[in-house]
């Protein structure tokens, strides 16, 4: 997510990250340096810790980032598996975002949020 936009909406909205299970983890569904890093599956909250890490600290981020728990809740309940961006407004779902090629072009959400 660009810290950009969060730079520029953290007055307006409640912006944050919840890391999940690896996508591609090496030892699951290995796919190389294409998915940018090489991560084991997360077998303990200290390796998903460990791995949301060095995420932050490789793109910088400046907004906070949790951690789904080791029953992965959070990846089932939303399907987040590889990622989803979701914005919730007076408790309800407002925006769901929908990958396409595996990808997500940000300036959606950020659109979406300059209207609200």
């Amino acid at each position: 997510m660009n810290t950009d936009i969060y730079a520029r909406l953290k007055d307006k909205v409640n912006l944050f990250m919840i890391y999940i299970s690896e996508a591609h983890a090496t030892d699951v569904w290995p796919i190389g340096l294409s998915a940018g890093v090489l991560n084991k599956k997360h077998k303990t909250i200290e390796d998903r810790n460990y791995c949301a890490q060095n995420m932050i600290d490789e793109h910088n981020l400046d907004f906070p980032v949790y951690l789904d728990n080791m029953n992965n809740t959070l990846e089932v309940e939303l399907s987040c598996w590889p990622f989803r961006i979701v914005v919730i407004k007076n408790k309800k779902f407002e925006y769901i975002s929908v990958p396409k090629n595996s990808e997500y072009d940000i300036m959606d959400l950020y659109q979406f949020l300059t209207q609200i």
